[in-house]
Parts: structure tokens; C-alpha cells; sequence
């Protein structure tokens, strides 16, 4: 069912982002991504809408590994004093916040995340790289690369 709703939230064409902190993120919003899940080889398919009117921006994503929905989480990108902020949330109750900083075509995430309720607190970095057809992502200085492609 949530891969049903990713596909409904993706078809939708969205209106303007109302917050000037939410540009670096409109070429993402109104189209769902995939590539590489961290760690286990599945496929992570992330798509993004504009809600209350364009005055935040939600990515929702789902992990697929086996032909079955593994994990899921949910991010809500809001303007916080002229800055990128955001809230994590997942399927294991886990919680996290950050900020996002946009130059040119790269935005870099800063935060921390408990990815479970009874989790310590991790610090992270990641790395979005805008490129032809998609983006790229790197955790932390010195993660692997991974290509997220634009599926509609």
C-alpha cells in the first residue's frame, strides 16, 4: 500500500514552493528516485511532493530487497530562519533532524538520528550531487557513491 501512495503523491503535478529556503530542492519535488539502499543492496525509491501548499516539502521512501518492503521513512524539508531544516522519521520509530546547506548543485546535510527509540544519537553528513538525469549521494566524507536515477 505505501508504494501505491508513492505513486499517487507522485502524480500530482505540484504547485510552487512557497519558501525561498525550499528552491534547492524543486527540481526533486512532482518525481520519485531510485537507487542503491545503503548496506543491503536493496533498492531505495524516494519520492517528493510539496505540502500545505508548497510551504514544506515531504520525501517519502520506501527500501525494497527480496520483492518486499524492508524499510520505510519519511522526511518533511521546511524553511527554519532562512535555512533548509528537516525532520526524519522511520519504521523503526527512530527520529532525526537536520539542516541542508545548497551550493550550485550540491546540498549538503548535516544532523542527528536515533534509528530506533532506544538508539544512541548518531551524527552524519551526506551529500547530494545534482547530475544529468539524477543525483548523486555520499555519507560521509568518504562513503561510496550512489546514483539515484528519476523513475517517471
Amino acid at each position: 500500500m505505501l508504494t501505491l501512495g508513492l505513486a499517487l503523491a507522485a502524480a500530482a503535478p505540484p504547485p510552487a514552493l512557497a519558501q525561498p529556503s525550499l528552491a534547492p530542492l524543486a527540481s526533486f519535488v512532482g518525481h520519485c528516485w531510485a537507487g542503491e539502499a545503503p548496506g543491503n543492496g536493496g533498492l531505495d525509491t524516494h519520492c517528493f511532493e510539496p505540502v500545505f501548499g508548497g510551504q514544506h516539502v515531504r520525501d517519502r521512501h520506501v527500501v525494497r530487497a527480496g520483492g518486499a518492503d524492508v524499510y520505510w521513512g519519511e522526511s518533511l524539508y521546511s524553511a527554519e530562519g532562512g535555512k533548509l531544516g528537516f525532520t526524519y522519521w522511520n519504521s523503526l520509530g527512530g527520529l532525526g533532524r537536520g539542516t541542508a546547506v545548497a551550493d550550485g548543485d550540491v546540498l549538503r546535510f548535516t544532523g542527528s538520528v536515533h534509528a530506533t527509540p532506544q538508539a544512541h544519537e548518531e551524527r552524519y553528513s551526506t551529500v547530494w550531487r545534482k547530475v544529468d538525469g539524477g543525483y548523486e549521494v555520499r555519507d560521509g566524507d568518504a562513503g561510496a557513491v550512489r546514483l539515484f536515477r528519476r523513475t517517471d
